[in-house]
């Protein structure tokens, strides 16, 4: 069975640790970070300059990794918008599978742990919060396109990167 899961949260809300830590569990498991393609592209987390080449990057290796067999491919992005989540849906139709991975709660959390951060991911202040005040919860009709809805409320203890 070739699976889709799709996170859904704002930045530093732990989507990145969550796929890792579930890559680690399973087998077949192919992690696509939004991230990861904007630093091979632009030696940087944070340039936006290429962003149509990451994207179709991110695209295709949605694809790619989707031709393998029993292969569980991660999304893990913003994917902040009810838009945006179901075109990922609509535009894979080669997975039998589809998950949405929500962390509900975070945002306190999220925007002092950005503040922490290292290593060229830290997200501008003003930036992070005009994400936090574009990012839609999904909707019932979009939670009706995923086979099931996963909720990630992290712990005190698992949140330590």
């Amino acid at each position: 069975m070739k699976t889709l899961i799709m996170c859904t949260a704002i930045p530093a809300s732990g989507k990145s640790t969550w796929a890792r830590i579930y890559a680690k569990e399973h087998k077949d498991v192919f992690i696509i970070s939004s991230d990861e393609i904007r630093f091979e592209l632009t030696g940087c987390y944070t340039d936006r300059s290429k962003q149509p080449e990451v994207w179709k990057v991110f695209s295709d290796r949605i694809h790619e990794y989707g031709e393998k067999e029993n292969a569980t491919v991660i999304l893990d992005a913003l994917n902040d918008t009810n838009e945006i989540r179901k075109k990922y849906v609509v535009e894979n139709p080669e997975f039998d599978k589809y998950v949405l991975v929500t962390f509900p709660g975070v945002v306190d959390r999220s925007i002092k742990l950005n503040s922490e951060r290292v290593g060229g991911k830290k997200v501008p202040e003003e930036v992070m919060i005009n994400l936090v005040k574009k990012f839609e919860e999904p909707t019932e009709e979009i939670k009706s396109l995923f086979d099931e809805v996963w909720e990630i409320r992290w712990k005190e203890s698992m949140y330590r990167r």
